[in-house]
């Protein structure tokens, strides 16, 4: 079989979808034989083990941003950390605090992830899917399975992290900031946000 060339358009539109560097665009385009879809999907694999990494860092350093809709009746404020005040002053985390103090505004996340639910909330909402599913004629393990899936994707859906990003639905919150931390190189991390309705 004959090499495959890799042309620096080819890389360059990688590198504009994900913000890689040159090489490691070139090596994902080597390794997918120059299919840019399995390129992207190999440079988010090797993202998120970077993010896993670095993910015990300390961080001591960050912003807080805050985002107000036109109608001036909804407003969300977060504060995104990092490690060093170089990251903190830079356009791209800037940027990534503010999406994510829109995304805010516009999900309404009540927790920041699943694990932050209360193991009462969890116990009253599985109470209340039981007594939806009482008159199901289903073997008991199927309607458990039922009643904790039904459970985690309801608390998932208010969870920050879990959410769909609103400016690109395919990935979560907590998939783009890991892409981030592969990008920028240092944890991120959200610490607290909140959210402010008229």
């Amino acid at each position: 079989m004959g090499e495959i060339k890799i042309t620096a358009e080819l890389v360059k539109t990688l590198r504009d979808q994900t913000g890689a560097s040159i090489m490691e665009c070139r090596n994902a385009l080597v390794e997918t034989e120059g299919d840019l879809e399995k390129a992207v999907e190999s440079l988010r694999r090797r993202g998120k083990e970077k993010a896993r990494k670095k993910a015990g860092r300390e961080t001591g350093e960050g912003v807080v941003a805050t985002y107000v809709h036109g109608n001036g009746k909804i407003g969300a404020m977060v504060e995104l950390l990092c490690e060093t005040d170089f990251v903190a002053k830079n356009s791209e985390f800037q940027e990534l605090a503010h999406d994510l103090a829109m995304h805010i505004a516009a999900a309404n996340p009540k927790y920041l992830s699943i694990e932050d639910v209360s193991a009462e909330e969890k116990d009253e909402f599985e109470k209340v899917a039981r007594e939806e599913f009482a008159n199901e004629k289903k073997p008991a393990e199927i309607l458990e399975k039922i009643i904790a899936g039904k459970t985690a994707k309801h608390f998932e859906e208010m969870s920050l992290l879990a959410q769909p990003f609103v400016k690109d639905p395919d990935v979560t919150v907590d998939e783009l900031i890991k892409e981030k931390i592969a990008k920028i190189g240092e944890n991120i991390k959200v610490e607290k946000f909140s959210r402010l309705e008229i």
